[in-house]
């Protein structure tokens, strides 16, 4: 055996006649590598059995690397075939570097269940959890028939639990994702087996503990809604913290699933705070743009159910909840609409459509800026604030034109709030209906806009056809060249995207970000480049069509019929300058409840009196790598019930392994022998102390050494963050 390892002495420690017949048995051919300094030590010894005769890697294997050897029907068998005197051996070996649960693992293995053994540390998870029951007890009794009928302490079982996840992030990084789902599924069929299925939400890894905390959140939701309360929100707070703590929230296979269960958690929020008081009109539409459009935002996210019966039931019940209270604030907003419009009454933080192009277009082009005009037909504030979270991180910011910062005015469609009005009148500068040809020829025509152009390079608007170049959204060449000329200084671009999807109905909700509005990124990117102020509008928002809504006689369009003086309840009928109507009568009957259309079903609705339709989002964007003149930034905060307050994590006890860690020599770091090692005592009170401004060089050559970084990559799992590094070893220096 010295020999084959060129060594000249043998540590007499490891004297087994076992060992050394197995080293012989399965040398490889050119034979080991020579040992260095002569001596044959235990550590060489063992590494070249777990190598060579055990296969179980490169070095002596730690916990996770057992458990995934395990598992293996190929390396595991070497074990079991191997004498009895070389396992006891490895036992006691594996034993002393990494305690009990090492022991467990092989007994796994010895009772022919090695494939099962990461399933089986899964399932402890569940079973040896904080807390005890009767069914756990029993469980865990049942357990012992692939444990050599011995039982498993708590201490052991709660250490297999921390393996199983360590081995489960392995197999998800490094392996066949379906591999680690293969031994997530056996252990659902353990837990079933064990008798202990409906705890299984006590586990972080199988999809059976996915679907129970889901469960467990939405009968958390339909208790919290029966008495809304600090204490039941918290504890809806705490469930979806258990959601996103779960294996498939973090690996992101239910990403959509998990933004559901927040946007749920900011509904309770919202149900439990006051609605911000508001009388007059302009306040009114203030009041939905800033925060009631959130509402929506997030209630369109949960509306349409999920594959958890439970989860279903309670978003449904938090649904009707969320639109009751809607309802009130539509009815009132829809009556002071109605008075608004009756009166003529103008508002200096309210504009209509009609003054979009002279208002905000002309001025910021005054201002000595270029500007695109982009406008999102049929774009409700909702969808609005849900695209600027993406646009913001396009190096975006708002801005306004107010010196104060205060946002832009609300804008207004026209009633009814329909394409064929409301967004000939804002392109064309006055109220009028048309079509695309209409607005081409006001939108380059208007007088505001033509004063601030230059004579020869009069405002150009581009409609669908002429934005992109076929049906794979690539930038049309006139459209690209537009918005790059410094001579242009008024472009306008009209993308129809959301209105269509109005008028679909497909069983599809939409995400809007930037990629899902074919070209939007391409065409912000050109603006960027430019330098052009971006004014992102609409013409009208909408509603989606409700499971509830009922179909009513009308006569003109999908959310407006004409004045007939027979308002039923849930409409209104509005009259005035602003009111565009066939017959010139200047009064529509519009409903100001979600739940009405006329003519046929689609996806969505638009022509109504709710603030969802009539307050069309307007947003001025600067691009943070320009310069522009005559605007100030400006930001729509999100509600304080949209952010989510700190919830207090749930104490796990995480618990200790027994590992004995034989002796090693003293490494750069180890500064003081273990002999002068002192305990460190902490004090009661501390102040938080600054590092001295003398750290930053000896670190910032630290982390760009060599020797640092080949440090770094000795360990296996889960280093440390350069950052938290840097500033342990600056506290330290102070």
């Amino acid at each position: 055996l010295c020999s084959l390892f060129k060594a000249k002495e043998l540590d007499r420690s490891i004297c087994d006649a076992s060992l050394a017949e197995a080293l012989l048995e399965c040398a490889p051919a050119d034979g080991y590598p020579p040992v260095s300094a002569g001596v044959l030590d235990a550590g060489t010894v063992w590494r070249a059995t777990c190598r060579h005769v055990f296969e179980m890697g490169e070095r002596e294997p730690d916990l996770v690397m057992l458990l995934l050897w395990a598992t293996n029907k190929v390396t595991s068998s070497r074990y079991l075939n191997v004498g009895e005197e070389l396992r006891v051996s490895l036992r006691q070996r594996l034993v002393s570097n990494l305690g009990d649960a090492a022991d467990s693992i092989l007994r796994f293995v010895d009772c022919q269940a090695g494939a099962d053994a990461l399933a089986l540390a899964v399932v402890c998870q569940v079973i040896f959890g904080d807390s005890q029951d009767a069914v756990l007890d029993a469980a865990a009794a049942r357990m012992e028939q692939y444990h050599n009928n011995k039982p498993i302490s708590k201490l052991v079982g709660r250490a297999l639990n921390r393996i199983a996840n360590d081995a489960i992030a392995d197999l998800d990084r490094t392996d066949d994702p379906r591999l680690a789902q293969e031994h997530l599924q056996r252990a659902d069929e353990l837990l079933k087996q064990f008798r202990c299925e409906d705890h299984a939400y006590r586990s972080r890894l199988t999809l059976l503990g996915y679907e129970q905390r889901l469960s467990r959140f939405g009968n958390q939701i339909s208790t919290a809604l029966t008495g809304l309360n600090p204490e039941t929100i918290r504890r809806c707070e705490e469930l979806q913290a258990e959601i996103a703590a779960h294996r498939r929230a973090k690996i992101g296979q239910r990403t959509e699933q998990l933004s559901r269960t927040e946007m749920a958690l900011r509904l309770l929020r919202w149900l439990a705070a006051p609605i911000p008081a508001a009388t007059s009109f302009s306040e009114m539409a203030n009041v939905y743009r800033k925060e009631l459009a959130f509402v929506d935002w997030a209630r369109e996210s949960i509306c349409r159910g999920e594959d958890v019966a439970d989860l279903t039931k309670a978003y449904q019940q938090l649904d009707q909840a969320v639109l009751a209270r809607r309802e009130q604030f539509n009815q009132t907003f829809a009556k002071s609409m109605a008075d608004w419009t009756s009166i003529g009454s103008t508002f200096k933080d309210v504009c209509g459509v009609e003054e979009v192009l002279s208002q905000f277009v002309a001025k910021i082009a005054d201002a000595n800026n270029r500007v695109l005009l982009i406008v999102l037909d049929g774009m409700s504030w909702a969808v609005c604030h849900e695209l600027l979270a993406d646009i913001r991180n396009e190096h975006w910011f708002e801005a306004t034109l107010e010196e104060s910062s205060a946002l832009p005015a609300t804008i207004i469609a026209t009633v009814p709030s329909i394409t064929t009005y409301s967004r000939t009148s804002l392109m064309s500068g006055e109220l009028v209906k048309g079509d695309q040809s209409i607005e081409k020829r006001n939108f380059e025509a208007n007088a505001a806009l033509k004063q601030v152009c230059d004579k020869r390079y009069p405002p150009i608007l581009f409609h669908k056809k002429e934005v992109s170049e076929g049906a794979r959204g690539i930038v049309g060449d006139d459209l690209s060249k537009a918005i790059l000329s410094t001579n242009n200084k008024v472009v306008g671009v009209v993308f129809n995207a959301i209105d269509d999807r109005l008028s679909s109905a497909q069983q599809v909700r939409e995400d809007w970000t930037i990629n899902r509005i074919s070209p939007l990124g391409a065409v912000l990117k050109l603006a960027r480049d430019s330098g052009r102020v971006v004014i992102l509008a609409s013409d009208h928002g909408h509603v989606w069509h409700r499971p509830e809504a009922k179909l009513n006689a009308g006569d003109c369009g999908s959310r407006w019929r004409s004045d007939t003086g027979d308002a039923h309840e849930g409409e209104i009928a509005i009259t005035g300058s602003r009111v565009r109507e066939e017959n010139g009568n200047r009064s529509v009957i519009v409903p100001w409840v979600e739940t009405i259309y006329y003519g046929r079903q689609q996806n969505g609705y638009h022509g109504g009196a709710t603030p969802q339709e009539m307050v069309s989002p307007l947003v001025i964007l600067m691009d943070k790598t320009s310069t522009y003149s005559g605007l100030h930034p400006c930001e729509y905060p999100k509600p304080e019930w949209w952010m989510a307050p700190p919830v207090a994590s749930l104490k796990i006890e995480e618990p200790s392994i027994a590992i004995n860690v034989p002796k090693k020599p003293i490494g750069l770091f180890d500064w003081q022998t273990e002999e002068k090692a002192k305990p460190v005592t902490t004090p009661a009170k501390s102040k938080t102390i600054q590092p001295t401004p003398s750290a930053g060089a000896w670190l910032d050559r630290l982390f760009a050494s060599t020797g640092y970084k080949d440090q770094k990559d000795f360990v296996r799992r889960h280093a440390p963050e350069d950052d938290l590094v840097r500033r342990c070893l600056a506290a330290l220096n102070t």
